[in-house]
């Protein structure tokens, strides 16, 4: 084997780590980015309602309140400057990619804290907790052993996907890209039931003007944790985000008022577990039930 050839195999792989070691702390570096420009990118989810959603194409709900709040009270103050928010909507398929490709900063959306996300991303404390649950039409079964051999629609870049597969492996999926669709696939019977948040079932209902009487739900498949996604590794921005959590939270009946008053749009209320984060926050010990054992 020629020298050079041997230079090159040991030699490729020590470039490419550092370049790669490079990206990953240029990227990290977000609080020298944004005292450049004195703005941070925040994704928002359009249709995740009460924690996430748009109307008029205006960013709202609980976790775009506590968003804005960390940005004025935790980091303007931090980098001495006063931060302006640029609001960039992700999907969940494309929200964690946008996060790691430095497009957004922070993901205030409606994400479960996983194991699996966790290899890529950290999260902050927990803000949000519901449950996932299957939804049918009334009066049918909704249950999984009676969803055997049939179509089940759900929401693509889920963690509820690997929930299905490893609770019943026979059923057909249809994959739609939101909950309204999920839903709308149930209510035109092109799929038996859809998977996927309870809070996010509800909300599409709602927003679709649909008589929730018309649906049944099956009993909770997992708990859901809900956690702004942040950048891994990048320690000094995550630390002024959940100060920032922290700080907001510190009047807990003041956040959960102002949580249950986008709750109370859609019909529903604020659950105990939720209640409970937000009066003790702390880092997710449980993530999903998909996840064997505490991460």
């Amino acid at each position: 084997m020629r020298l050079q050839s041997i230079f090159s195999r040991l030699v490729y792989p020590i470039v490419v780590g550092f370049l790669s070691f490079q990206s990953v702390a240029v990227l990290a570096d977000t609080l020298d980015t944004i005292k450049s420009t004195g703005e941070v990118k925040v994704g928002y989810r359009e249709s995740s309602q009460p924690v996430s959603y748009a109307v008029n194409d205006v960013p709202t709900g609980f976790v775009i309140d506590l968003c804005r709040d960390i940005v004025a009270n935790s980091i303007s103050p931090a980098i001495h400057k006063q931060v302006k928010i640029k609001f960039v909507p992700v999907t969940a398929q494309n929200r964690l990619g946008m996060l790691t490709d430095g497009k957004i900063d922070m993901e205030c959306g409606s994400t479960t804290i996983t194991e699996d996300r966790l290899k890529k991303v950290d999260f902050s404390v927990v803000d949000f907790v519901t449950s996932s649950r299957l939804v049918a039409l009334s009066g049918a079964p909704v249950t999984l052993q009676a969803l055997s051999g049939k179509t089940v629609a759900l929401k693509s870049g889920s963690s509820h996907v690997e929930l299905l597969s490893k609770m019943i492996g026979n059923v057909h999926v249809l994959y739609v890209n939101d909950a309204a669709q999920g839903v709308q696939a149930v209510a035109s019977k092109q799929a038996a039931a859809y998977l996927d948040d309870e809070i996010l079932i509800q909300s599409a209902i709602h927003k679709a003007g649909l008589d929730r009487k018309n649906f049944g739900f099956s009993d909770p498949l997992s708990v859901e944790p809900y956690g702004i996604a942040l950048r891994r590794g990048d320690t000094a921005f995550n630390v002024l985000v959940n100060a920032g959590i922290r700080s907001n939270f510190s009047h807990p009946e003041k956040a959960i008022a102002s949580l249950d008053s986008y709750s109370s749009q859609m019909g529903s209320s604020v659950n105990n577990l939720t209640r409970d984060a937000i009066r003790w926050p702390a880092h997710s010990r449980q993530c999903s039930l998909i996840d064997k054992g505490d991460c």
